[in-house]
């Protein structure tokens, strides 16, 4: 059965709080750095075994809604790529 590598890039919905996103932006503005709406969010990447990437796609889309992502607070981007 084919391999597919997914790239799972989740971020808190627009609007929600975040306050690490907010503690990084004051850090680097500390250090001297002009960053704005600096935004802190979770890359996971994982490896799968899948029939087709429509089936690996289903799959790792399905992991988001039951596990890996909150949908009342992130949204994610998701890429699946051949392995």
């Amino acid at each position: 059965m084919p391999e597919y590598r997914a790239h799972l890039q989740v971020r808190l919905r627009t609007g929600v709080l975040d306050p690490a996103g907010q503690a990084v932006g004051h850090a680097l503005g500390d250090l001297g750095f002009a960053a704005r709406d600096v935004a802190v969010g979770k890359l996971l990447e994982l490896t799968l075994e899948a029939a087709s990437l429509e089936a690996a796609d289903a799959e790792v889309r399905r992991m988001a809604a039951e596990l890996l992502v909150n949908p009342v607070l992130e949204d994610y981007d998701l890429e699946i790529v051949p392995r």
